[in-house]
């Protein structure tokens, strides 16, 4: 009863026309009581007792049942911290609409921040370098970003609810997602993804569990490091290279020098040449020296912003070039031609770029042919300035280009050396040009020759 007690007001209006037609209908029969026999007396306040009672529980009840509801929709919108309805003055079915409001405003901010929340978070994976893939407990896809899509491949709309064997061809991907949902850990390793360029990817798998602490799946991040072991692969290739260029003029000096000490200077004639010798492997050794520390002057140039440019008329710096490597190009018989406006203007680091003009020329006089014409050419078009240097040697095949600029890369390793160079110079000019915001290429046909192009961009 006592849900009764505190819900008077709300059955009260109900019962209330009932007790006046009770009061009517005896007031009625009272004042003809003259009239109506008592039997018929006694029927209608019969009648009238069992429309109050009728009414009282039927009114009793849906006031509980008013109660209770308002008291789950309460603990619904959790307006009370400790989970249970609060108590109000004003227990009624009024409250109970104010209830109801609450839940509705406070299930729509939710749905409203929830859906925020998903925004966000496909924002953040969608912008990920990484590729993110999420798979159930039965590797299949249930999410991919757009980076882990372009990674592998795929269309992601078309894999989503489909197994990884189904959308992805790498068992190694696949041994490592079901290590990952068998022992629970995260798990590291790296795959090879094969194609016309081999992309190489460092691949973590963590578990992912609901609240009861159930495997409901995994997340696999792919991280692409195909630049890094590129980057490693050059590193090594110049360690090995520098130390073979190292090697060769120091071991030649070793070993004349050796002879030397054992002849103790009985052949004049011997230690005439052999000092010889030693001095040009110790020219050579000094000039790969001197290459890497211009290379390291430049790169540091760079990095501190030391690179100092002007406005220079082009076409003197080419003719200043041309003049440095006169040697080489009157002992090869080699006739170089000029095209340049004279009013050709570029801001750029006189000196730096002179001396990468000066590398490209040198490098088409020793493959260029004896007698051969060298063309040297300077356009200027909407956006940028580029100077061609054009030889007709022997040409460059086509699967040395990609690393022609890479230090101490040689096409001919015999011929280079015989030649004298260190193997530096095209890698000195790419870092000068690059160093100046600009661009070096080069095209080559075997038995034709090869151009070799700067490409400048105006400020």
């Amino acid at each position: 009863m006592n849900h009764t007690r505190r819900t008077w007001h709300i059955y009260l209006p109900l019962l209330l026309p009932t007790i006046l037609l009770f009061l009517a209908v005896l007031s009625i029969v009272i004042l003809s009581s003259h009239v109506l026999s008592t039997s018929l007396i006694v029927i209608v306040i019969a009648l009238a007792v069992g429309a109050v009672v009728v009414t009282y529980l039927f009114v009793w009840k849906l006031a509980v049942s008013l109660t209770q509801i308002r008291a789950g929709v309460e603990r619904i919108a959790q307006i009370d911290d400790s989970g249970h309805a609060k108590a109000t003055p004003d227990d009624s079915v009024a409250s109970l609409a104010v209830a109801v409001n609450d839940v509705a405003r406070q299930l729509s901010e939710r749905a409203a921040e929830l859906t925020q929340r998903r925004q966000e978070h496909d924002t953040i994976i969608s912008s990920m370098i990484e590729g993110v893939l999420v798979v159930d407990a039965d590797e299949k896809l249930i999410s991919i970003n757009q980076a882990a899509a372009r990674l592998l491949d795929l269309e992601s709309a078309d894999v989503l609810g489909r197994t990884l064997q189904e959308t992805i061809r790498n068992s190694d991907l696949h041994r490592l997602v079901m290590r990952t949902l068998k022992l629970g850990t995260t798990i590291e390793g790296d795959i090879t993804l094969s194609g016309a360029e081999d992309r190489y990817l460092q691949v973590t798998g963590t578990m992912l569990r609901d609240a009861t602490r159930n495997t409901v799946g995994a997340l696999i991040v792919l991280n692409d490091v195909t630049r890094l072991r590129k980057l490693e692969q050059v590193r090594r290739d110049f360690v090995a290279n520098v130390s073979h260029e190292l090697k060769t003029p120091i071991t030649s000096i070793k070993g004349y020098v050796e002879t030397l000490l054992d002849s103790a200077f009985r052949n004049p004639d011997d230690t005439e040449r052999f000092l010889k010798i030693v001095a040009k492997q110790a020219n050579r050794l000094n000039a790969i020296i001197e290459d890497l520390l211009k290379l390291s002057r430049i790169e540091q140039g760079v990095e501190r912003g030391e690179i100092v440019l002007e406005q220079t008329a082009l076409k003197g710096l080419l003719t200043a070039a041309i003049n440095a490597c006169e040697t080489q190009i009157t002992t090869k018989n080699i006739h170089v031609s000029l095209s340049c406006p004279d009013d050709l203007i570029v801001r750029i680091n006189p000196p730096l770029l002179e001396q990468a003009v000066v590398n490209l020329i040198d490098n088409a006089a020793k493959y260029g042919n004896a007698g051969s014409p060298l063309e040297i050419a300077a356009i200027q078009d909407s956006s940028a300035i580029s100077i061609a240097v054009c030889d007709h040697g022997v040409g460059i095949v086509s699967e040395h280009l990609p690393r022609l600029f890479e230090r101490f890369y040689r096409v001919d390793k015999a011929r280079s050396r015989a030649e004298g160079g260190t193997g530096l110079g095209l890698a000195i000019a790419k870092h000068i040009v690059l160093a100046h915001g600009g661009t070096i290429s080069v095209s080559s046909r075997v038995g034709e020759g090869s151009t070799f192009t700067i490409s400048l961009p105006l400020r």
